[in-house]
């Protein structure tokens, strides 16, 4: 079926002319929500919906405590086999893998450019972790790889940012973004064989949410010019705040076709030149999912959006 929406796949092979794949890896050590950056000495246990793995995939999670090099072996036997992988991506997904000083961070991203096959350092963090030193230390690997740079922005609510309990606003998120986006924008126009990939990472399903707020965040990243957008639903896990928050009756999960409706006004709104990365997220560790329960299907709810949107006549931007 042809896609109705641009897929980040789709980028990769335009760019590469490969099968390239990520290799996720434990890089980030805390968070400024559970360190005691923000609120009390002993931090706020982090985001509402983290649990104590800080995002980490289930296999950067298992692999923690190894070198990254020896997460990148061990990854990239496992993406060869399953995907026949040919090149591949360094991906720092866990906790904020830039909320330590550049001196301890550096030796990380220098290990992992340097594995065969790597053609792109892929980081996750918050846009309050980006200070322009931790921009210029991401910029210099562009002449040996391309960068990406994950901003996990959640929502330009701030209203939904302050029950995630995030300890930024949407001004700072937005900021973060523009100042990455400009500094991608002075790389193409030098000439730079290399990119600077800006995308933003957004949590769709808060209560608070509306569906106008769905419209005014693509407008706000067709404004921006970002490369990517990686979609994730509001799920819970166990030993988080969200779960005692939804024991206690304070929010509805939103079941996959309410969610894929979402999606699908939100794609409808943004440029279809911007990549999406994914659709869903999927529990790392099923045994600690508190719902909703389809968050433990992988391929079953993109086939559905990428039917619905088919079957309307949706595409992505085409109400942009």
């Amino acid at each position: 079926m042809d896609s109705p929406f641009f897929t980040f796949a789709e980028a990769l092979q335009a760019r590469y002319g490969a099968r390239t794949y990520k290799l996720t890896l434990s890089g980030g050590r805390t968070c400024p929500t559970r360190d005691g950056t923000y609120g009390p000495k002993k931090g706020w246990g982090g985001c509402t919906f983290c649990d104590a793995h800080g995002s980490a995939s289930f296999f950067a999670n298992e692999h923690r405590d190894l070198s990254v090099a020896e997460q990148m072996e061990r990854a990239a036997v496992k993406v060869r086999e399953k995907f026949r992988a040919e090149k591949f991506i360094a991906y720092f997904q866990s906790y904020t893998t830039t909320h330590e000083e550049i001196e301890e961070i550096r030796p990380r991203y220098e290990e992992a450019v340097r594995f065969p096959g790597v053609v792109r350092l892929a980081v996750g963090t918050r846009p309050d972790c980006l200070p322009p030193e931790m921009l210029d230390l991401l910029c210099a690997y562009l002449d040996r790889v391309d960068v990406q740079l994950e901003l996990g922005v959640q929502s330009f609510n701030d209203e939904v940012l302050s029950w995630y309990d995030r300890g930024h606003d949407a001004a700072r998120a937005v900021d973060a973004l523009e100042r990455a986006m400009s500094r991608s924008r002075e790389l193409d126009a030098s000439g730079a064989v290399r990119m600077l990939d800006v995308s933003a990472h957004l949590i769709f399903g808060a209560p608070q949410e509306t569906e106008r707020d769905l419209v005014e965040t693509a407008r706000v990243l067709n404004r921006i010019g970002v490369h990517g957008v990686k979609l994730h639903h509001l799920h819970v896990l166990k030993r988080t705040k969200l779960e005692r928050r939804y024991a206690a009756g304070e929010f509805p999960l939103l079941e996959m076709e309410p969610y894929l409706e979402r999606v699908a006004l939100f794609l409808r709104h943004l440029d279809p030149g911007i990549a999406i990365h994914r659709v869903h997220g999927t529990a790392p560790h099923f045994d600690e999912l508190v719902g909703p329960e389809w968050t433990k299907w992988r391929a079953r709810p993109n086939e559905r959006l990428k039917q619905m949107m088919t079957e309307r006549g949706w595409r992505q931007g085409d109400r942009a």
